[in-house]
């Protein structure tokens, strides 16, 4: 035995290098078979069943899934106007979108259509939330506007938006305004957002704030003009984002009418750089005119809609009217300021990605 004794230690060195081998070998089989069986999983799954129809569980496993592509924000075009420059040179702010067919604050397509069809170029519009806290156009939720929806059944967006207004009318959701501000940049929008309470406030502009986030579109609020209803709502607004572009809106604020509580809130406009004060027609007085200017804010009122009317608050010092019919023909506004007929315009597929 001792004769083999010198072999003893490179059979033992071979030994081991035999061990390593095998389990080596082990190891891949073993990863083979667990790759074999997550591929006949996939194909049981995408295989037709028993009837031929496609198997139920086509749901990607996670580690197939493309990573998520980041929205990147767009530009303004070049040379486009502010909020504050379009209302400027207009004297028309069509309340709701406009009324349509002689119905007012529909907030539908349809009526933007047509009152940017008649050279209108600055809109009001009413915003909700839905049922999933969704920002839409939608004045109230009364009931017989929209099947099955009222103010006890408020609705997703999904089914707001799949269910036309008074069986003929195209519901807009936020999202949708914001395309058809990309697709008209000759437009501003002002918000009535109808809540004042701080937790509603919030939950609004939060979610238009993401809506535009989602399609890129943060640059369009520079063509809005957000109404605020309170000083503390103001707070709650600007906190959330700083938009260039406010209005105080009276209707909600306890407004007594007096020349020193008009002048309160135009020294608020002034500390705030909020650019006007919008309130009822009928608590309009020409003694604000003055104060308005000392205070570099203008005024709006609301809502207009007999010719003689508006004029001669035009004429008094208000800057420009909110108006369910009006148009700038109807005060004698410039032809060229008129647009061709756009009431066939797109329909919804034709503005939203």
């Amino acid at each position: 035995m001792a004769r083999f004794g010198k072999f003893t230690f490179l059979i033992g060195i071979l030994f081991a290098v035999a061990v390593l081998e095998f389990i080596g070998l082990a190891g891949v089989l073993l990863e083979n078979g667990n790759l074999q069986a997550q591929l006949e999983e996939l194909q049981a799954d995408a295989a037709p069943d028993g009837d031929g129809e496609q198997g139920l569980d086509t749901e990607t496993p996670s580690w197939l899934e493309p990573a998520p592509e980041e929205v990147v924000e767009k530009e303004p075009p070049a040379g486009e106007l502010t909020a504050a420059e379009i209302l400027a040179r207009e004297r028309i702010i069509a309340h709701g979108l406009g009324a349509v067919d002689d119905i007012s604050v529909l907030n539908c397509l349809e009526g933007f259509l047509s009152q940017y069809a008649q050279g209108v170029r600055v809109f009001e519009v009413d915003l909700r939330l839905t049922r999933d806290q969704r920002v839409v156009l939608r004045h109230d939720w009364r009931a017989g506007w929209q099947r099955g929806v009222s103010e006890a059944n408020v609705p997703t967006l999904e089914e707001f938006l799949e269910k036309s207004i008074l069986r003929k009318y195209t519901p807009l959701s936020f999202q949708d305004l914001l395309l058809l501000m990309e697709e008209y940049p000759d437009i501003c929008i002002v918000t009535d957002s109808k809540f004042t309470d701080a937790e509603i406030v919030t939950l609004q502009f939060e979610a238009m704030l993401q809506d535009a986030r989602e399609l890129g579109l943060s640059y369009l609020f520079d063509r809005m003009i957000i109404q605020v209803y309170s000083p503390l709502m103001y707070r709650v607004v600007d906190r959330l984002h700083h938009f260039d572009n406010y209005i105080y809106t009276l209707y909600a604020d306890g407004f007594p009418g007096t020349e020193a509580a008009f002048a309160e809130r135009a020294q608020f406009c002034e500390n705030k750089g909020i650019l006007g004060i919008t309130m009822w027609a009928s608590w309009w007085r020409p003694e604000y005119k003055e104060i308005a200017e000392e205070h570099g804010i203008v005024v709006f009122t609301h809502t207009v809609n007999e010719p003689e009317v508006a004029i001669s608050l035009l004429e008094s010092g208000v800057s420009a009217v909110y108006t369910d019919i009006l148009s700038p023909r109807d005060l004698g506004g410039r032809d060229e300021n008129i647009g061709g007929d756009d009431s066939h315009g797109p329909d919804r597929e034709d503005f939203i990605e």
